[in-house]
């Protein structure tokens, strides 16, 4: 329930019954666990290298607003019935998480937390809230670094995103300074749901771009395949951050290995499980980095990979 000063208070009813020695960890995502099953996997594998494991000593118990985020607050007091130990906020569930207070929660978001206002810092979180943040600003330098090695003679690019996802003004900036490094024309157009993203690809059917890169946030997650699909139609290299992108038909992804960042989170868990408090526990960026390539895609809009990228890829799509 939603307590006093919008606070989402841990109801007084019976919390359904656990085996002797188990754990109960919620997990909570605005996106139908489906879409997000890679992810939760991860959590899985990382509980499980720690010694938690479902139906022994764990209950993991997920739930997702089915993509409408206005029922966050209604599943997430569903979620507190149950009296789980930690919460564990995927993606932008975390706006609806971080008013919690008598359950730790631990976070993976795209975002900037400090921008965000989820904490004062990453090495001392000032709330009931830790976790990692996948964004990183230099990485949108290294993604347009990319598309001049795939595309030498690229001088028009389309860079769109969400302008409200914190940190997308970071993004955008580093993003135009290196593209004029580069000599490139970078148009920012910011798209913040899905029907925008449309009404872009509808403008630049008229008048491709050299290329479009997307940043890597829940709109991106939306519209994945809407841009792919454009990209193919209108043979028109499509680039972003997360794997998911190139998976669904986006030409190229470079950005954080995101299944090792949520096996990452299980640490979170099980030290907050053990009695560790949220403020001991720094926010974490990613270590590990992936670029994926779609051959399908690249010979669909008529590309040739260059040798030396597909040498470096840590993946091609077949």
């Amino acid at each position: 329930m939603i307590g006093r000063r919008g606070v989402l208070a841990l109801p007084l009813l019976a919390a359904p019954a656990l085996a002797q020695g188990q754990v109960r960890i919620g997990w909570v995502s605005v996106f139908p666990l489906r879409q997000v099953s890679a992810y939760l996997d991860a959590f899985r594998e990382g509980l499980a290298a720690l010694g938690y494991v479902e139906g022994r000593n764990l209950v993991l118990d997920a739930v997702s607003a089915e993509g409408d985020a206005s029922r966050l607050p209604e599943v997430l007091d569903s979620l507190l019935r149950r009296r789980p130990a930690v919460i564990v906020a995927q993606g932008a569930a975390i706006f609806a998480a971080e008013r919690v207070r008598t359950v730790p929660v631990v976070f993976g978001f795209s975002g900037d937390p400090v921008l965000a206002g989820l904490t004062d810092s990453l090495a001392r979180p000032s709330r009931n809230l830790t976790g990692m943040t996948f964004m990183a600003v230099d990485l949108n330098e290294k993604r347009l670094d990319l598309l001049r090695e795939l595309l030498p003679a690229s001088r028009r690019v389309v860079l769109t995103g969400d302008p409200v996802h914190p940190g997308a003004e970071l993004e955008v900036a580093a993003s135009r300074a290196m593209a004029e490094r580069l000599g490139i024309a970078a148009r920012w157009v910011p798209t913040a749901s899905r029907a925008m993203v449309r009404e872009l690809l509808a403008e630049l059917e008229i008048n491709p771009p050299d290329a479009l890169v997307v940043l890597p946030d829940s709109v991106m997650l939306q519209s994945r395949s809407d841009v792919a699909a454009f990209g193919v139609a209108r043979r028109t290299p499509t680039m972003s951050g997360w794997r998911i992108f190139a998976e669904s038909g986006g030409l190229v992804s470079y950005g954080p290995h995101l299944e090792t960042s949520f096996q990452r989170l299980a640490h979170y868990a099980v030290r907050l499980l053990a009695g560790a408090r949220p403020a001991e526990l720094p926010v974490e960026r990613p270590t590990r980095f992936e670029l994926v390539l779609n051959r399908r895609t690249a010979e669909a809009i008529r590309l040739d990979l260059p040798l030396a990228l597909l040498a470096r890829a840590d993946e091609v799509l077949e």
